[in-house]
């Protein structure tokens, strides 16, 4: 009779143990797949900073996700006011060119003009993703049409090559947590077990 007691005790503390190791590994996956996934971030939310130029009656302002580029595809978030009366255009037209670096021996790439279409959360910022696959200081040029005419601006944007050792620490660190916290969860059933028997 105590050893089916027993029995049933352990099995309880199983079933109540086993969704959270569920839990635990399906959120650190997804916590995993987010951070490896933010090369397709698609808003312009994450901008940090804005480089601004005056540009006729109009203040330009153009942002990039991430705010440090690297080679590949760079979210460009732009803006466009009106420097009277500090209010941003939702109608205006706004294209993007750009030249790339002069790099060794290499031909200098090109932005063909690239429409830059209204943000679905913020009508008044402009988004649009383009490659930049050369490290080097790319010279964007932002070209705007709205009521009071057209103006242009260029930006300098610095594309470099990430280091990968920040990212590779975090998550050998965010491995050995994982592997601590799991260590010390087993532990603690075991002797939960020992004393509940």
């Amino acid at each position: 009779m105590l050893s089916s007691i027993s029995a049933a005790s352990k099995l309880q503390i199983g079933i109540r143990i086993r969704p959270i190791i569920v839990v635990v590994i399906v959120a650190t996956l997804q916590g995993l797949w987010f951070g490896l996934s933010l090369s397709s971030l698609e808003a312009n939310g994450a901008v940090r900073e804005y480089q601004k130029n005056l540009a006729g009656h109009y203040e330009i302002g153009i942002g990039t996700v991430p705010y440090s580029p690297s080679p590949g595809i760079v979210h460009f978030a732009a803006y466009v006011e009106d420097r009277d009366s500090k209010l941003r255009y939702s109608n205006a037209e706004v294209l993007l060119t750009g030249v790339g670096p002069v790099t060794d021996g290499k031909s200098r790439a090109d932005i063909e003009p690239t429409s830059m279409n209204n943000a679905v959360l913020d009508p008044t910022s402009y988004e649009v993703n383009v490659p930049l696959n050369q490290e080097g200081v790319w010279t964007i040029t932002i070209e705007v049409s709205a009521e009071k005419g057209s103006a242009e601006s260029v930006f300098e944007i610095e594309v470099q090559e990430t280091d990968p050792v920040v990212p590779t620490l975090t998550l050998l660190t965010l491995i050995g947590f994982l592997i601590i916290l799991g260590m010390s969860a087993r532990a603690w059933v075991k002797e939960y077990r020992k004393r509940r028997s």
